[in-house]
């Protein structure tokens, strides 16, 4: 069945029993009616209670309370088909599956050794190593040479040197994958290397693919050879409580040597292609070394998600303590965080606190949206005052309506607070990226939005070296030479009855 006639019959099934309640309103309306009526906003009120008192952010609850009472039924069945906590009671660690515990103590205990040896400049955010390690399981990788690559073509050109250099295996991960010619070119590459013995292994979102790749292009993957896997699919009309979890990773793995993450899909647009929308500006790490292991860990657990354990991949599950040899010539110390959203509390936005904290120079971050819980605001505001030099780059343009100005509308604050707001001019600003006085680099596939904290998988490295800072500089300056920086919040010029719906669609922001 085609995409489009997927959706037509999702739109029908959700919002079917709400027409038929107008029609009933408009031509058949009595007593009986209005007991339904009555039904429902009982229903929705009862409802509303008892999700007050569940385990979830206050704004998650303010927000679907209003969604549920202001729009009723509708906001319910959103609720039923979209909001529903998802526990992935099945997707474990595989390092701690693969080992006993007695060897995952002992992985922990020599990372702490590596840890003890920290010196200057770094020392300031050995708290926020601890947390990652000690309390998200998060190892620190030493030994890896580091290669930040600012411009989507660049990254391709890369990647598909290092795809055709492949000797055993090649793994990956994608929110996005579209037809077009770097899909080809893709194809091209991994029937060259699957001829020559190669197994290519293939994750791909439902949701962030739909409309953008097309089945016959998925059986090609297949016809080469690529085991290929969509996460999550929605099968409409009945869609799952799960449907809004989805993997928003871009993450590839080489051999279990080279690793790419952070913003680029497997999309034209991102390869500077033409668009609509402008120039797509986005950022992705190279990584050669141990931290590797680290994006192999959350493949396999990925890809034991979506096939249900039924397909192993043994090159994976060597023993932790006796990793590959590693020929590189770099130091740089990593820190691999794998958020989802199986767990109460987001690691990312924890850490990004942690970090902003900490920070005594310069906090830069670079975020598609900005739609960030209040925690988070207030700890970049507290920093701005105490002197850091806190900017925050959005883009110019975006690809989705009312999404700018709503993040725009999370500036308001900011600004306020002595927070610098960078306004890419007539660039969709796709980056995923901070850096931390001199010591600490992440770049990633995590937007700071509640999406990204809450409901989607995410990536992110956290680099700490100041080398890889100094070379990350540039990026930051060219950015910030075409930007505009704000001198006042830009929404107070707005029609008063755009704010109003501004503040409406705010209300809501966290379900979105």
């Amino acid at each position: 069945m085609k995409n489009w006639l997927k959706i037509i019959l999702s739109m029908i099934f959700l919002f079917g029993m709400a027409i038929m309640g107008l029609i009933v309103v408009v031509v058949i309306f009595n007593v009986k009616f209005l007991y339904i009526f009555l039904g429902i906003v009982i229903l929705d009120l009862v409802f509303s209670l008892f999700f007050f008192f569940s385990k979830r952010r206050y704004e998650v609850k303010f927000s679907w309370i209003i969604f549920i009472n202001f729009v009723p039924f509708i906001g319910l069945c959103s609720y039923v088909f979209f909001g529903r906590k998802h526990h992935y009671s099945n997707k474990k660690s595989l390092l701690y599956n693969h080992l006993n515990k007695l060897e995952y103590d002992i992985y922990l205990k020599k990372n702490k050794v590596a840890l003890s040896k920290y010196t200057a400049p770094t020392q300031k955010f050995r708290n926020v190593i601890e947390l990652l390690m000690w309390h998200a399981n998060k190892p620190l990788y030493q030994n890896n040479q580091i290669k930040i690559i600012t411009n989507g073509t660049n990254v391709f050109k890369s990647l598909l040197t290092d795809l055709q250099q492949a000797q055993e295996y090649i793994l990956l991960t994608y929110f996005i994958v579209a037809d077009g010619e770097l899909f080809e070119s893709f194809l091209e590459v991994l029937k060259e290397r699957i001829a020559s013995g190669i197994r290519v292994y293939m994750i791909y979102d439902h949701v962030g693919s739909y409309f953008k790749i097309s089945k016959k292009s998925i059986k090609k993957l297949i016809k080469v050879g690529v085991r290929v896997y969509k996460y999550l699919p929605i099968i409409t009309p009945f869609i799952s409580g799960n449907a809004n979890y989805r993997n928003h990773r871009k993450d590839v793995i080489i051999d279990g040597l080279i690793g790419y993450t952070g913003g680029i899909n497997l999309a034209d647009l991102y390869a500077d292609c033409s668009w609509k929308f402008g120039i797509f500006h986005d950022t992705q790490v190279r990584i050669e070394g141990e931290a590797v292991r680290g994006l192999e860990v959350i493949f396999a657990d990925d890809w034991y998600f979506v096939t249900k354990r039924h397909e192993k991949i043994t090159d994976l599950e060597p023993t932790v303590l006796e990793p590959k040899q590693y020929n590189v010539t770099g130091k740089s110390h990593l820190q691999i965080v794998n958020h989802s959203p199986n767990i109460d509390r987001s690691i990312t936005k924890d850490l990004y606190i942690s970090l902003i904290s900490r920070a005594r120079k310069r906090v830069w971050l670079s975020t598609p949206y900005f739609i960030s819980p209040n925690d988070l605001i207030q700890t970049l505001i507290m920093a701005a005052r105490d002197g850091v030099d806190v900017r925050l780059t959005i883009p110019g343009l975006t690809d989705k309506i009312f999404v700018l100005d709503i993040t725009k509308s999370y500036c308001k604050d900011l600004i306020a607070g002595g927070v610098k707001i960078y306004e890419m001019n007539n660039t969709f600003n796709h980056n995923k990226i901070a850096i931390f006085d001199d010591d600490v680099a992440i770049i990633g596939t995590c937007n700071l939005d509640y999406r990204s904290f809450f409901s989607d998988h995410q990536t992110t490295a956290v680099i700490y070296d100041t080398t890889v800072v100094e070379s990350f500089l540039p990026r930051w300056e060219w950015d910030y030479e075409h930007a505009i920086l704000w001198c006042e919040w830009p929404i107070k010029y707005k029609p008063l009855s755009y704010r109003l719906l501004l503040t409406c669609l705010k209300l809501v922001a966290p379900i979105l």
